[in-house]
Order: structure tokens, then C-alpha cells, then sequence
């Protein structure tokens, strides 16, 4: 071989070098360089990854009844790659699934962003329709099947269902839409907007979970290549201390009294005084929460947390208690109370009935502003603002709800010189109904605040309790022998004498205390003449209370002088009272029956 030869070898050899050196190189870096590139790119053109959807947790009754659960649907969904008609597959799809054709088409059209490519790309898993009822899925998939149209699937999934609807909405809540305009159920999730849903949502709403898949250039899915997969792991089940056959109790007797006064809104709580476990929570307006957007917004609200009126007489049970627990008086303690009227700084305060003096139980018993204004000038402006805030008034309650809202309580360098006059009768002081009917847990028990609990437990989907919520006592307020002589003298509000004569608890001891406050003006600067909140709270029976009871009316419509929390609360205190004790077993005293039973026939003879 020539020189010539020789050279034009070694340059073919060096090519050929230099060439393979080059393709090795590319092919180092397709594959270890760049794999994790071309294995996504890959992974997007046959791959695909689908939701698992989580089971929101039920919530229950304290019996286990279901308050809030999930009824089975389907969600809809299309691959893209399978389409080959999109029109037709929309026209065959737009009846059942209850979408315009046009809609359809622009949704199989969709396109979404691609990171990888920096394009926009048609997007190859298509939400169509969500909440879908089984009964049209399972029959528009047998029509799928006998056209071979592979392109549509349907994933399980679940809606949110209030089986006794309008019943305990306030105290359920609701599942929602933050901004209020996605109203259609396949765009965007559902958050919980309110109650028990809200504040419970951590353990109720549970994870997703998700499954990524292969598919062949067909669309069919290549199991063997099937990837990583992450289960779904459901809510827990959310055990509320309400008794929802109590509910119904409290709830209808709450629509008898409105359809009767037509308030402009209503309450009505019962309680455990011993632990703060709340048996029934009720509000007047409501609505359904299977249909939230039906109703007004103002129908949702739970006013018995987020309304805060002035309480009225019901507050006197805390000046009571303070000078009694501060051995400033006892319950046999004579106070003047000027036979009706009495000047304090320039301003009249007056009594509904005049006495020149009265006992410190009997102005519970008289409700004598008088004499709770004379034993508010006693505790003296700081002590007062103390029982106020040992009671609890001014703090939430710490009940598991939304909104709670705090009420107003002014600290004392805010007091005029007639507040110590005004305060002790329920004015220039503001409460929400539950810590009033959680202020009254404090005679009812002993002397003790306990903290209101609305949800008893949490448990997982296989039954293994993941929170739990015992009593909580907050603080001591008063001596238990301050307890019982306070009780003493709220059993005789409803005896002969009180300012709650007319209403029986029939075959029980009751006690309580009535609240008649003027409706403060919208806002401030004085209150609307005629129209008043009305009250009563109490706890039955008398000894060994079961239960604490508020209602409360918000301007009842009847004629001013029949408008008291005696004439118009009261009642509807009594009734739920009743049946109240006869849901909870409790054992009537016969003779005490008979006594009341004779009393009533007396009293409608003498009417006659």
C-alpha cells in the first residue's frame, strides 16, 4: 500500500473514530444526562395520573346517628388521546351528563400548560362532570360500551348530604365556595365554609390519594407498567355531643314560639351543667344546608355564638353571686329599695313592683333593679368587673364553632358613674345566649365554669378514636354553698312570688330566672321603645340539675305589657323542659304533680 493509500486509511479510521466517539457520547447523554427528560417526556405522551379521591368523615349524633354523610356518585372523565370525534362524543354525552354540546366540545378542546415542552398541548385527562348520580353513570356507560367509545370513564366519588336538613344547620355548617361564584360542581373543590365542617375540617376532610398509569400507542393501559400508587386515606367520623331526638324537641318547640311571636330571630340551648356538653343548639331563621345558595345569608348565621345582645335581669345572677361569695351580705340581708324609685346621680332607676326593702334572695326572686344596683355600689366598680369576667362574660367560650364572638364587656376606666347602677341589671353589657346559658352552668353545678363542648370524639375509618374532648373546668366562681343558696332563691322565681309565677316544669323543681332588656338601637346611641329581648334560663330538676335550658326571643311581637321573659320565654322554657326530662328518663314527683295539676284547675276556675 502507497503512502497515498496508507493516509486516506488512517483519515477513514479517524473519522470513523471520532464519529462513533460522537454518537457514544450522544448516547451517554440521552440516556444518563438527559434521561430524567425523555422518561417525563415519555411518561406525558403515554402516562397518565389520576386522583384517588378521599371519603370526607360523617359526622354523627352522640348516638350515632348520621348527621352529615356521603351518597355515592361518579366524576366523569375523558382521554384526550382516545377522542376521535369530538363533536359526536359531545352530542352523545350532553343529555346525560346535563351539559350543552358546545360546552362539552370547548371542554374536550381545553388545553393545558406544558412545563416541559413551554407550549400549550390538549389536555389528555379531562374533568367532564362531577357528582354525576350512579344511576346515570351506570347507564350511560353501558351506552358507551355498546358504541366501543373508550375515550369516557368514570371515577368513584362521593357528595356531601344532610340527611335531616334544615335540622342543626347552624351548628353543621356547610360545604362551599370561597368566592361564591363556582357554583358549577366541576369547577374547583368544595371547602367547609361553617360549623362543625369548618372547624373539624383536618380530621373530616382526609387525603387523596393517586394512581400514575402507561398506556400503548392505542390508549390501553399497560398494567404491567402501571406506577407508583398512593391509597386514599378517608376522614375520620366527627361524634358531636348533640342529641339529635333532643334537637327535634328543641327545635320545634323553637317554630311553635316564632310562628306564635314572629321574632326577629330566636334561640334555644341545652346543656350539661356538670360537663358543658351541649344537647341541642337551635336558631330561628335557618336553612338547608344541602341548599345553601336558596337561602339568605343573614339564615345562616349562629346567632346563639355570633349575636350579642344586653341580657337584661338574667345578668343579676352575677351581682348576686359576687356579694354573697364576698360575705358583703347574705341571703336574708335586708336592702332598701325606696319603694320603687331611686335616684343614683342625677338619674332615676326604677322597679316594676315597689317594695321599701327586700331580702337579697327576694330581689332575685322580684327582679328588683333597685336592689341589684345597691349591691353592685357594694362590690364596688373593679369586684364587679371581676365576677363579670370570672363568669365568663367578655371571653369566648372556647365552644368547637366558628365565629364565637367575645360580647363587650368595657374595662372599668371606661364606666360612666351610672355603670355601676346599669350593669348589675343587664345594661351596658353585651352576651351572646351560650354565655348566658353557660353563666347559669355556674349555679346549676356547684359554683364552677365549665367550658361548653360540642364535639364529643374523633374516630378513623377503622374505628380507632383519634381525639377525644373530656370536660374542661376553666376556673372556680363562687363556693358551692353561694351555689345553693342562689339556687334557693332562683327555685322561688318560679314560685308564688317571682317574676316567674306562671311557669311549671310539670312533676319537677325547677329554677331560673327571667331577662327583659330593651333592644339597643342599630347602631348604639339608645334603645328601641317597645321592643325588647326576651329571656329565660334555668335548670331542672332544681337539685341534681340534668340540664340547663336558655331561650331567648329577639322582639317578639306581642303588646308591651305582656312583652317579659316570663310571659313570652318562659313558656317555651317550660315545654322544652318537659320534654326534655321526659326524653333524658327523669322521674317525676307525683306529688309535686298533683299539687301543679291542682293549682292549674284553680286558677283557670277563678278565670272562668
Amino acid at each position: 500500500m502507497n503512502g497515498s493509500a496508507k493516509k486516506r486509511a488512517l483519515a477513514a479510521c479517524c473519522v470513523l473514530a471520532f464519529g462513533f466517539t460522537g454518537f457514544s457520547w450522544r448516547l451517554v447523554d440521552i440516556q444518563v444526562g438527559k434521561h430524567d427528560f425523555y422518561s417525563n417526556l415519555a411518561a406525558e405522551s403515554h402516562g397518565g395520573k389520576q386522583a384517588i379521591y378521599a371519603r370526607r368523615g360523617a359526622i354523627l349524633d352522640a348516638c350515632g346517628q348520621p348527621l352529615a354523610q356521603n351518597d355515592p356518585v361518579r366524576t366523569v372523565v375523558a382521554d384526550a388521546s382516545l377522542i376521535k370525534d369530538r363533536a359526536e362524543l359531545a352530542r352523545i354525552l350532553s343529555g346525560p351528563l346535563e351539559l350543552s354540546e358546545a360546552a362539552l366540545v370547548e371542554k374536550l378542546s381545553r388545553e393545558h400548560w406544558s412545563e416541559k415542552r413551554k407550549r400549550n398541548e390538549p389536555s389528555q385527562y379531562i374533568v367532564l362532570r362531577k357528582n354525576l348520580p350512579e344511576a346515570v353513570a351506570n347507564e350511560l356507560g353501558a351506552k358507551l360500551a355498546e358504541l366501543k367509545i373508550r375515550a369516557v370513564g368514570f371515577e368513584q366519588d362521593s357528595i356531601r348530604i344532610y340527611p335531616n336538613r334544615e335540622m342543626l344547620c347552624h351548628v353543621l355548617g356547610f360545604l362551599g365556595f370561597v368566592d361564591g361564584h363556582k357554583k358549577d360542581s366541576e369547577e374547583g373543590e368544595k371547602q367547609a365554609l361553617e360549623g362543625v365542617e369548618r372547624t373539624m375540617d383536618s380530621y373530616l376532610r382526609g387525603r387523596d390519594g393517586v394512581r400514575y398509569t402507561e398506556h400503548d400507542r392505542t390508549g390501553k393501559e399497560l398494567v404491567p407498567y402501571r406506577g407508583q400508587e398512593r391509597p386514599a386515606q378517608d376522614g375520620c367520623n366527627v361524634r358531636l355531643t348533640i342529641d339529635l331526638n333532643l334537637q327535634d324537641i328543641v327545635e320545634s318547640e323553637l317554630a311553635s314560639a316564632v310562628k306564635q311571636y314572629h321574632p326577629n330571630w330566636a334561640a334555644a340551648i341545652v346543656m350539661r351543667p356538670q360537663t358543658g356538653d351541649i344537647l341541642s343548639m337551635a336558631n330561628w331563621p335557618a336553612f338547608d344546608p344541602n341548599k345553601v345558595d336558596a337561602s339568605p345569608i343573614a339564615s345562616r348565621r349562629n346567632r346563639a355564638i355570633t349575636d350579642m345582645v344586653e341580657p337584661g335581669s338574667t345578668f343579676k345572677i352575677v351581682v348576686v353571686s359576687g356579694a354573697l361569695h364576698e360575705h358583703l351580705v347574705h341571703p336574708t340581708t335586708m336592702i332598701p329599695t325606696e319603694n320603687g324609685y331611686f335616684n343614683f346621680k342625677g338619674r332615676l332607676l326604677k322597679d316594676t313592683h315597689a317594695f321599701p326593702e327586700l331580702s337579697v334572695h327576694d330581689i332575685l326572686v322580684h327582679s328588683s333593679n333597685i336592689g341589684a344596683a345597691k349591691l353592685g355600689i357594694q362590690l364596688g366598680d373593679q369586684r364587679l368587673y371581676e365576677y363579670m369576667r370570672r363568669f365568663g362574660f367578655g371571653d369566648r367560650t372556647g365552644v368547637q364553632l366558628p365565629g364565637e364572638i367575645v360580647g363587650l364587656v368595657h374595662p372599668v376606666y371606661k364606666w360612666t358613674p351610672l355603670s355601676i347602677s346599669r350593669i348589675p341589671m343587664g345594661q351596658e353589657v353585651c352576651v351572646t345566649p351560650l354565655q348566658v346559658a353557660t353563666a347559669m352552668c355556674v349555679i346549676a353545678n356547684g359554683g364552677a365554669l365549665v367550658m361548653p363542648q360540642i364535639v364529643h370524639d374523633v374516630v378513623d375509618s377503622e374505628g380507632k378514636t383519634v381525639a377525644s374532648f373530656p370536660p374542661i373546668t376553666v376556673r372556680r366562681v363562687i363556693s358551692p354553698e353561694v351555689a345553693a343558696e342562689m339556687r334557693d332563691a332562683l327555685i322561688d322565681v318560679m314560685g308564688k312570688k317571682g317574676t316567674g309565677k306562671s311557669i311549671r316544669v310539670m312533676g319537677f323543681t325547677a329554677a331560673g330566672k327571667t331577662g327583659t332588656a330593651q333592644r339597643v338601637a342599630e347602631g348604639g346611641g339608645g334603645y328601641e321603645k317597645g321592643k325588647y329581648v326576651v329571656s329565660f334560663v334555668g335548670f331542672v330538676p332544681a337539685v341534681d340539675p340534668q340540664f340547663v335550658c336558655l331561650v331567648m326571643l329577639d322582639d317578639a311581637k306581642v303588646e308591651e305589657k305582656k312583652n317579659y321573659g316570663g310571659t313570652v320565654a318562659g313558656p317555651v322554657f317550660a315545654k322544652i323542659a318537659e320534654r326534655t326530662a321526659r326524653h333524658l328518663g327523669m322521674e317525676q314527683d307525683h306529688e309535686l304533680l298533683a299539687q301543679q295539676t291542682k293549682a292549674i284547675e284553680l286558677a283557670e276556675h277563678a278565670n272562668d
